[in-house]
């Protein structure tokens, strides 16, 4: 045997018990069944039956498998060519977004601006922007009619149910404190103002000095007590 050959069959080692699609797999079950925060490494390692340390050698951290999940999601959705009709197209879009976000209500969560473009989100945004060609807008135009459409449909992914009833209004305020309100007053007045104190005592007058002109030859001013 070459020596070539025979150092590609020493650098050949054990067959991988799994894919990297199928760690992905495991994680877009876990989301479905208990949501986004679910997924962990040691989660999806437990659901496939082997040891946390070996899935790092699929995917380096949560992150990426996040990624990796809205990617594997978004391959499901069945797109024709775009047609003449623009707003039938988009409304075929909305729709099939609304379709996924129901089956994967996590979605919701996951999307990120940072999410890097694989087949699958790829070929949702080339039938956008397709579909938009007709209208002659600008392709940052297009870009941002894709992103309404996109996000339309999120508010009514969910299942519908009736909202949770409204708390008790509390009572007016003035009937929690009846007791507060003096004898003849109304709740609907103003309580009545307080009494004035009464003046202080007034002080009694003092003597004060009278004087009296022209002064004295010493040049001071003369006077007299007087009461």
């Amino acid at each position: 045997m070459p020596s070539g050959a025979r150092g590609a069959a020493r650098r050949r080692g054990p067959r991988p018990r799994h894919s990297r699609q199928d760690v992905v797999r495991a994680a877009v079950a876990l989301a479905d069944a208990e949501g986004l925060d679910a997924v962990t490494i040691r989660a999806a390692a437990g659901r496939l039956g082997t040891g946390v340390m070996s899935l790092y050698s699929y995917v380096p951290d949560k992150q990426t498998l996040v990624y990796d999940m809205v990617e594997e999601v978004s391959s499901g959705i069945s797109l024709p060519e775009p047609g003449a009709d623009w707003r039938a197209d988009l409304h075929l879009l909305a729709g099939e977004q609304r379709a996924l976000l129901r089956r994967h209500p996590w979605l919701i969560e996951a999307a990120s601006h940072l999410q890097p473009l694989g087949p699958g989100t790829l070929a949702v945004l080339e039938f956008a922007l397709g579909a938009l060609e007709p209208t002659g807008l600008p392709a940052s135009a297009r870009l941002e009619t894709f992103a309404l459409v996109k996000g339309s449909s999120s508010p009514w992914s969910g299942p519908k149910s009736p909202p949770p009833p409204l708390p008790p209004r509390p009572p007016p305020r003035w009937r929690d404190c009846r007791t507060c309100w003096p004898p003849g007053s109304t709740p609907g007045s103003p309580p009545p103002w307080p009494k004035a104190a009464p003046p202080p005592p007034t002080r009694p007058a003092q003597a004060r000095p009278a004087q009296t002109r022209p002064p004295s030859s010493t040049g001071s001013w003369t006077g007299s007590w007087t009461a």
